[in-house]
């Protein structure tokens, strides 16, 4: 019998420093041990690269003693020292051998031949030519050398190589530049001059070009490149992508390095079937307290825009453009904080963001955010306030109602056995009439609101394994609605009484106020489990609540900023039907739920199931529209959700929603994921029973059509530098392919190349009629020196329309 119990981008740096001194007073033996694998990169590719290695103390290298070792020594007459054989030179962390060593005394000058080694770990060099050099004035130079940098790939060779200034400044003439193993060098940059100055950001190469194997592939007259982690003014790397709505679509972006906290990149995009459009993006930060970014893009001319084309029926002519507004403010501490949020396309350009997928803006359900937010915040209260106004992108969309502005405080207040809490709100509601499109000939209602909701939480129970909590709540809402005569139709039909068939709108001063009563409480019970080398433990979580808020006609009120919330397991234990404050529903309500989870042996969560239904003791009465009927439901959705990590690598999800009076399933997900290395693939499926019209788009039958999609995304390796990856989905009730994407990436130690085809529906929010887009993409990757080509360099599960999502949320999944 089981027993239960309660429970509880790259920079570049060459630094080569010769030992002060070569003297004969210290000549004494100094083994030589090759220089180590660097240990943190790819050991596949890179076990070559030397460590960076660095002084023993803080004390100053050419103060270190040197030792000196060779197989023969000659001093001659007139101060010259002549070292032959083995020549090895210690100083500290440097080591510098040759076969051939001669030093004058007099003038201290350095002559080395032969097999020649240098090592200050910060960078090697070789070479089995000449090396002079001058002890007092640190100028050296080197023939035929050939350099490899620590702790990074970057390697080389020069013809010549001076170093002047105590090392400081170094020109290599004849130099070439790689990050591939010696024997795989697929990319080369030679030059016919570097010249790099420590103390700039930038090194400077004239008689560029890019070599792929023997063959040269692109000519630089001038190319500068990083030494540090700085910025520097210049030509960033161009983009490349073929699609069937803007045909070639080429990008070249320069990079303006205004000061030290401003900087702008200006990207000239060039689409064949488009035109020219310009891209500027500014960022400044004047202090850390002030900071944003100002974006525009603009196309003079759209090739595709005529009179006849119904896509862009709304605009006078070819002209679009597009800005984007971001900034953050925080003063007095971060007390006192500003921000702005504003995005804007030209008006009546409903399909830009469809057109040229700009990467910047909040857009939901086709409108653009227009926020301005302030707040002041302390420990326990704040005020806030928000203007916010929207840009729709749909002819057919209603006008939202704007904020006007919105002006929050919130206090909270812990006691020793009582939560205090106090919200309000007051918000002016609006919309720009000037915006209204002829499809919605009429005007909107519109109002003022205050909001005011004293809450008291009084836990009654509060022990390890068990809880209840009560909670006290007062609602008083206050509306100075104004009602047009001449109301826009599509509100006028939604409230509209269904019986009486009079509008419900009223004008003038509207109150309600209603009290809230919620009791919940739940109970923790674990047990031992024989998985999990018998450490495993499973619990159940039984939890109540009951709810009670009496009935209250809100028809007379507007729709401000309030839907129906979606119904899960968690929504169940809310004390909320509908999001937001017009609507507050009437309840009289008993939900139970029931939790159960598995741990593993470390305390992992490995299963998580849950299933929750709302028992209705009476129907609640409050509607979000007047036109629709009153709910007879005596119970909720039956919901269900659970995650489980079946094992290390395969994962599941699912969760439902049924309809227990009418016995059928309104909603599911599901998805199972296996992950190992490499190899990624997920099969996931997601209902949704509609059968309503989308009062946003009354035109589109399509909509009414219950949402039935089946998805497939894979990641995998077919050989040891192959990787394949894409995406599948397809709507199984409409019979449509929604995204379909194929790719594969060849990754080597010093270079990529990404190849990927994808077909999606693109949306049109004038015809609303998608059309097929295929896009092809090509990006080359030379690691180290930059690439060429789209998207970021790594190969992501995502497609155009849709997301790669992991659906499970575990407690301690990686």
């Amino acid at each position: 019998m089981t027993k239960w119990t309660l429970g509880y981008r790259y920079p570049i740096a060459l630094t080569i420093s010769l030992a002060p001194a070569l003297t004969p007073m210290m000549v004494q033996a100094a083994p030589f041990e090759a220089p180590p694998a660097t240990g943190i990169l790819d050991s596949l590719c890179y076990d070559y690269v030397p460590k960076i290695e660095k002084p023993a103390s803080d004390q100053d290298a050419n103060a270190q003693p040197v030792e000196v070792d060779a197989d023969r020594l000659e001093a001659k007459q007139g101060g010259t020292a002549v070292y032959e054989g083995d020549v090895k030179v210690r100083q500290g962390v440097r080591k510098f051998d040759s076969d051939y060593a001669q030093l004058d005394q007099k003038s201290r000058d350095v002559i080395a031949i032969g097999n020649i080694y240098y090592n200050d770990g910060q960078v090697t060099v070789t070479s089995d030519k000449t090396l002079k050099s001058n002890l007092d004035t640190k100028n050296s130079e080197l023939e035929e050398g050939k350099y490899q940098v620590h702790g990074s790939p970057v390697r080389g060779f020069a013809k010549r190589v001076v170093m002047t200034n105590n090392n400081q400044n170094i020109t290599m003439e004849g130099a070439q530049y790689t990050t591939c193993p010696p024997g795989q060098e697929v990319w080369t940059l030679k030059a016919g001059s570097i010249d790099i100055d420590q103390k700039e950001v930038f090194g400077e190469a004239w008689n560029a070009s890019l070599w792929l194997y023997d063959y040269p592939v692109f000519y630089f007259p001038y190319i500068n490149f990083p030494i540090k982690d700085e910025r520097k003014t210049g030509l960033l790397y161009p983009g490349y992508k073929q699609s069937s709505s803007n045909g070639m679509d080429i990008t070249q972006p320069f990079y303006w390095n205004i000061a030290p906290n401003y900087d702008a990149t200006i990207t000239s995009r060039f689409m064949d079937k488009r035109g020219l459009m310009e891209q500027v993006e500014f960022r400044y930060m004047p202090d850390p307290a002030h900071a944003g970014i100002l974006y525009f893009e603009n196309l003079a001319d759209d090739k595709q825009y005529s009179p006849s084309n119904p896509s862009l029926a709304g605009l006078s002519d070819g002209h679009r453009y597009m800005m984007n507004v971001r900034h953050g403010s925080a003063l007095m501490d971060g007390s006192l904080r500003f921000g702005i949020d504003y995005t804007q396309v030209r008006d009546k350009d409903y399909n830009y963001f469809n057109d040229f997928s700009p990467q910047v803006g909040t857009q939901v359900d086709s409108q653009l955010q227009q926020s301005f937010t302030a707040g002041y915040y302390q420990h326990n209260w704040n005020l806030t306030s928000e203007v916010r106004r929207y840009q729709i992108l749909s002819p057919y969309a209603l006008l939202p109602h704007e904020m006007l502005p919105r002006i929050d405080y919130n206090y909270y207040q812990q006691g020793k056995w009582f939560d205090l809490a106090w919200n309000s709100e007051l918000t002016k509601f609006g919309y720009d009439s000037g915006s209204a499109d002829t499809l919605q000939a009429g005007e909107r209602y519109t109002a003022t609101r205050l909001h005011l909701a004293p809450t008291l939480t009084v836990p009654l129970v509060d022990a390890p394994g068990y809880y209840l909590t009560s909670q006290y709540k007062l609602m008083f809402t206050s509306y100075n609605q104004e009602v047009p005569d001449n109301l826009v139709s599509q509100d006028r039909s939604r409230f509209t009484d269904a019986d009486s068939k009079q509008l419900t709108l009223k004008e003038g001063t509207i109150t309600r106020t209603l009290p809230s009563f919620r009791l919940k409480g739940g109970v923790n019970f674990d047990r031992p489990l024989d998985w999990y080398d018998g450490k495993g433990t499973q619990t159940l979580e039984p939890e109540f609540q009951y709810l009670y808020i009496p009935y209250k006609n809100q028809d007379e009120i507007g729709i401000y900023d309030t839907t129906t919330t979606r119904q899960d397991y968690y929504s169940l234990f809310s004390d909320r039907r509908f999001a937001g404050l017009d609507r507050i529903s009437d309840a009289n309500r008993v939900t139970v739920g029931l939790t159960s989870r598995v741990y593993d042996n470390v305390g992992d969560e490995r299963l998580r199931l849950a299933v929750a239904q709302a028992f209705e003791m009476t129907p609640p009465k409050v509607r979000l529209y007047s036109s629709a009927p009153e709910s007879t439901n005596a119970r909720s959705l039956l919901s269900f959700e659970g995650d489980a990590r079946i094992t290390d690598e395969w994962f599941a999800h699912a969760g439902t929603q049924y309809d227990t009076s009418e016995g059928e399933f309104t909603a599911g997900n599901g998805a199972v994921e296996y992950r190992t290395g490499k190899l990624t693939t997920q099969v996931n499926y997601r209902y949704i029973k509609d059968g309503n019209l989308d009062y946003r788009y009354p035109t589109n039958t399509a909509l009414a059509e219950d949402l039935s999609q089946a998805g497939l995304v894979m990641m995998a390796p077919i050989a040891d530098q192959w990787q394949m990856y894409g995406g599948y989905y397809r709507d199984i009730k409409q019979d449509v392919n929604i995204d379909r994407k194929i790719g594969v990436k060849y990754d080597s130690c010093c270079w990529s190349i990404n190849m990927s085809l994808e077909w999606h529906n693109q949306p049109d929010n004038v015809t609303l009629t998608p059309t097929s887009e295929k896009v092809i993409g090509l990006q080359f990757e030379m690691k180290g020196l930059g690439s060429v080509g789209t998207g970021g360099r790594s190969v992501t599960l995502d497609t155009e329309l849709l997301p790669y999502v992991r659906p499970f949320n575990l407690k301690g999944q990686q």
